[in-house]
């Protein structure tokens, strides 16, 4: 793992600094410029790779040298040469085996450190950025393209440098033996390498859009299991299906294609090589025959000759999981040249946070919505309502508090600061959010509240007993240790949103937004959900984004929010007697609700639902 670079000239290092009082954050990520973000030889380096390119240079040699004593064998036997034949063979195996299992540990070493930064590097990445990857695609990166390059330097990079290491002292043996072979060897070789080149590009295009589909596939497939659900209580499972058939068919497509052009180059390498092999046996043969050549000088140049041809025609054949691991290369190398998220910053006061929006402005990079000129204020301890129709901006104001995307500098500010002089770490220990889904991990009820972060004893009771979920918790099977997940019991919408709640609690949060967290529920679960939410906002700033009225019962004040502006805001109840776009709000839902009187949490929403009741629908015609 990698360690965040500390600048000793930054004002938060020097001596009596005092935290909230330095001038911005650092945007240095952790390792950033260092070895842990590149992918070269380096992380190979070390003692055992010397020892095991060492052992393979003196296998080469001792092949080589092979050779010349089997044609001194076939020339004049005696037990002396089949010694040395025996050693120079045996050997040369022994060393080249040693050397393989050596460098297969650096490898294998260097393969899991690289897991390692390409974890961190991807959980690092700006939020905006991370959500725009689906999870198939990070664990490709993670995963597999990460065992293509280990494959690449285990096998691909040790055979090509076994190769280079055997044909330099066969090219000296095969010259030294028959001049021609100063010129053959390396000549066949080129012209070789020339003749599959011009296939090398094309592969790789191939090979890239065969890694496109089968991501596409990996994320077809995941959306259909996430969804699995909604597609069976819709009948959709058959769109699945054919979605599923129609990119396993592509995948197969663009792998016939890549295997035409791997069986191409391996037919065109086969047929130079093979027949520079039979050229070199006819020539050598010829020689003998004339009296030009020794039986002995034959038999080693056929020997050097075919080793030359196996270890081209090795590597010409490798040439296409070269190609993949190169291209795995470039993907790993542009996943950790990302941007990572910025470290440091100022620390935000004690006590309750005020929210400050100021002249507030945002759009995506894609699409038409942008906020506009958001100016809002919420002090210290309230709540604020932000309500409004589907896509007036509500959720995506809500993400700029939380720095899920980056605002402008100087339009959000909490507790005086601005979010972006604020160090991220602690602006997400601050500020909570919860949102219509939360994600339930493999483990206990405890273990979910706390997310496996050591907390003290009593802590986790505490914040059940402060929400009021003691009952609710005594009714599960085991409680705090009830497991929950795969294999585990399954919580329904409302107690996932409860656990979410007691996480916020356990932090001990200062800023809860709240993104419809009472949507798609029953109302005796909603019922004990606002409860908990009240509990949860009680001293602290809150902002609750709701579609439901009734909810906003509990907020000191009102925003409404319309494409992406602010048309209104104010005290609730000034808004909901005036005849404003809240009272419009009201109106249209029939959500009429009653401002005063004595608040009674066993309530839906803390009040009850006044006015008359609406007439029943007319049946028949």
């Amino acid at each position: 793992m990698t360690a965040t670079r500390v600048d000793v000239d930054h004002p938060e290092n020097q001596p009596g600094h005092q935290p909230g009082h330095h001038t911005g954050a650092t945007a240095t990520g952790p390792g950033r410029g260092g070895p842990s973000r590149e992918i070269g030889w380096r992380r190979l380096g070390g003692p055992v790779s010397v020892v095991a390119l060492v052992a393979a240079a003196l296998g080469a040699v001792g092949q080589a040298l092979g050779t010349v004593v089997a044609g001194r064998l076939a020339e004049d036997p005696s037990g002396a040469l089949i010694e040395l034949l025996a050693l120079c063979v045996v050997g040369a195996a022994v060393l080249q085996s040693v050397g393989r299992v050596a460098w297969a540990g650096v490898v294998d070493r260097a393969e899991g450190r690289l897991r390692a930064d390409l974890l961190e590097a991807a959980l690092h990445q700006p939020l905006a950025v991370l959500s725009e990857q689906a999870v198939g695609e990070v664990l490709d990166r993670v995963d597999d393209d990460t065992h293509e390059v280990g494959a690449l330097a285990r096998r691909q990079a040790w055979d090509a440098l076994g190769t280079v290491f055997a044909i330099v002292p066969l090219w000296v043996v095969g010259g030294l033996t028959w001049w021609p072979a100063w010129v053959l060897f390396p000549v066949g070789g080129a012209v070789t390498l020339a003749v599959v080149r011009p296939l090398l590009g094309e592969l790789a295009r191939r090979k890239v859009l065969e890694e496109i589909a089968w991501t596409d596939h990996a994320a077809a497939m995941e959306e259909g299991v996430a969804g699995r659900d909604d597609l069976r209580t819709s009948l959709g499972q058959a769109h699945l299906l054919r979605r599923c058939s129609e990119l396993s068919a592509q995948v197969h497509r663009l792998f016939a294609s890549v295997l035409v052009i791997e069986a191409s180059i391996g037919r065109r390498a086969g047929v130079l090589l093979h027949g520079l092999l039979a050229g070199v046996g006819a020539v050598g043969v010829a020689l003998v025959a004339h009296g030009d050549l020794g039986v002995a000088e034959l038999v080693t140049l056929f020997l050097v000759t075919t080793t030359f041809v196996g270890q081209v025609d090795q590597v010409a054949r490798h040439l296409p999981d070269l190609q993949a691991g190169v291209g795995a290369l470039v993907r790993l190398r542009q996943l950790l040249a990302t941007e990572p998220e910025p470290q440091g910053g100022r620390s935000l006061p004690d006590g309750s946070l005020s929210l400050d929006l100021r002249n507030l402005h945002f759009s995506y990079e894609t699409g038409s919505f942008a906020l506009a000129g958001v100016d809002l204020q919420v002090a210290a301890g309230q709540t604020c309502a932000l309500v409004g129709r589907t896509g007036s901006g509500k959720s995506t104001l809500a993400s700029l508090v939380s720095r899920a995307v980056e605002p402008e500098p100087g339009s959000v500010l909490l507790g005086g600061l601005d979010v972006l002089e604020v160090d991220l770490q602690e602006l997400r220990r601050a500020v909570g959010v919860v949102t219509q889904r939360t994600e339930i991990l493999a483990g206990t009820l405890a273990d979910n509240v706390t997310l496996f972060t050591d907390l003290a004893p009593g802590r986790v009771e505490a914040a059940m007993t402060e929400l009021g979920l003691t009952d609710w918790v005594e009714g599960l099977p085991d409680g705090l240790d009830t497991l929950l997940g795969p294999g585990g019991t399954t919580l329904s919408a409302g107690e996932e949103q409860l656990v979410a709640f007691a996480r916020l609690l356990v932090r001990d949060v200062r800023v809860v937004v709240l993104d419809e967290a009472t949507a798609r529920m029953d109302p005796l679960t909603e019922a004990r959900v606002v409860r908990a939410a009240d509990r949860l906002l009680t001293g602290r700033t809150g902002l609750l984004i709701t579609h439901r009225l009734t909810t906003t019962a509990r907020a000191e004040q009102v925003a409404v929010l319309e494409r992406g502006r602010v048309v209104e805001q104010g005290p609730r109840a000034l808004l909901a007697a005036g005849d404003g776009q809240f009272r419009q709000l009201l109106d249209a839902a029939d959500d009429h609700v009653v401002t005063t009187g004595t608040h009674d949490d066993t309530q839906l929403g803390g009040v009850r639902r006044t006015g008359p009741a609406p007439e029943p629908p007319r049946t028949g015609s």
